[in-house]
């Protein structure tokens, strides 16, 4: 009897764990050219409550001291780990500017740590990105 009791028991926690990651797959990025969570129980977040990820990029992010096209899209990203440190990367657009990657890899590790992000209560790496518009200098 306690031989059947285990193995069902065994058995539906297979069943339990295979759902969680059914409900948490990861998907392939293009831009960054891996696997990445986007569906999660739990998202990061920094602990907080006054923090704003708007307000920390404004206050620390520094272009570089050149001219930049008009309504120039730059975006970047990150990844929060599984212990809720921030990992830069790549910068995404614009494409090829050392300059600006090394600006945003500095304001990437200024990141305050984050809660990590959950599937089940499984703690997941998790891309963020941010993206803004910059004109000229």
């Amino acid at each position: 009897m306690k031989k059947i009791i285990f193995i069902l028991l065994v058995v539906a926690s297979k069943g339990a764990i295979s759902q969680m990651f059914d409900r948490c797959n990861p998907v392939f990025d293009y831009e960054i050219m891996m696997q990445v969570y986007t569906e999660l129980d739990v998202y990061p977040e920094v602990k907080d409550e006054g923090f704003t990820l708007w307000d920390f990029m404004e206050k620390n992010f520094k272009l570089p001291a050149k001219d930049y096209k008009k309504n120039t899209d730059v975006k970047f990203a990150w990844m929060v780990e599984k212990d809720g440190k921030c990992t830069f990367l790549k910068l995404i657009s614009p494409a090829n500017d050392s300059e600006l990657e090394n600006e945003a890899k500095r304001v990437v590790g200024l990141l305050p740590l984050y809660s990590p992000g959950l599937c089940g209560k499984v703690p997941v790496p998790v891309k963020v990105d941010y993206e803004f518009t910059v004109g000229r200098k």
